[in-house]
Order: C-alpha cells, then structure tokens, then sequence
C-alpha cells in the first residue's frame, strides 16, 4: 500500500475513478458529486495545494482523498470537541469501483489519520452525504463521532453527516 501526495500526471487517472464512481452514488440515491464537481481543475488545485493523496497499488492508482485546513462555514454550527485549525478536513474521497469492496477506503483513512498525526494535527473533522450510509459506517468502524447535520449549500434538501476523529 501507498499513500502519496498527487503529482499533475495522477489528474487524468483520479478523474477516471470520478466518471466511474458517479454513477454508482447516483444509483445509491447520493447525488453529492455529479458533472460539474469535482472537476479536473479542483484536483489540479488541490495538487498546487499538496493536501491531494492517491493510494496507489501495485502502480496502479486505486484512490484518492483530499485533506486540508478547509473546513466549511456550516462547520461553525457543529458542536466539535477540537477547534477547526486542530484539525484536518477531509474532502473527495473515492476509490475506483474496479477495487470496492477490498478495504481501501479503510487504508485510505487509516493513512490520513497517520499524516494528521505526522503533522500534529489533533483529529480530523469530516462530512458526507446523509445517503451515503457506506461512508458513515466506514467513519464509524474507524472511531468517528457523528457530531450532527449540516447543509453546505443553498439546497435545504442536501443535509450532510458531520464526523470528528480525535487521535
């Protein structure tokens, strides 16, 4: 297993993954991401950034997750037991359908707890789509709290699951 900072070369391969896990969502009834986000030019950002990691196997990139300092105004309303700059945010997690099912969200995770800590980070603040049911039992399983509900958006029928780790 690897888990590595994207480089410019890994955005056509992370938005392949993208174009392959959107419909699966869809048809799970979590319309979260669909053609116009994420893009190509927010992973690229993110790259510029240095918060983008791919996991990568057997040099085949199988994943990719976002962590960063950017956590979302909404996040104000959650009762979190850490402040915001404690904490890394997590963003535009996903794993090319191809390997679902083998436990790489869960290795995804469990490195990015391991950089947290690596940069001092006290824990990790997250959110996912309240359909996302697969996700919110991943957080769980991996000792995430749900710390309540947000909207990130103007659309009063897009409420997001908001989770905090404390390493």
């Amino acid at each position: 297993m690897a888990l590595r900072l994207a480089e410019s070369d890994d955005v056509p391969y992370i938005m392949e993954i993208i174009r392959k896990v959107i419909p699966r969502m869809h048809a799970a009834g979590n319309y979260q991401w669909d053609e116009y986000y994420p893009t190509d030019v927010t992973f690229k950002k993110d790259i510029k950034n240095g918060t983008l990691y791919v996991f990568e196997e057997e040099a085949v990139l199988k994943g990719c997750i976002v962590a960063d300092d950017n956590h979302a105004f909404a996040y104000d309303d959650i009762p979190w037991e850490l402040a915001r700059m404690d904490c890394l945010a997590l963003h535009r997690l996903a794993v090319d359908p191809q390997y679902q099912g083998q436990g790489l969200a869960q290795k995804i995770l469990k490195g990015i707890v391991e950089i947290g800590r690596e940069k001092e980070y006290l824990g990790i603040h997250t959110d996912t789509s309240q359909e996302n049911k697969p996700m919110q039992q991943l957080f769980q399983k991996l000792g995430f709290d749900y710390k309540g509900h947000l909207n990130l958006d103007d659309n009063l029928d897009n409420w997001y699951a908001a989770y905090e780790k404390i390493f």
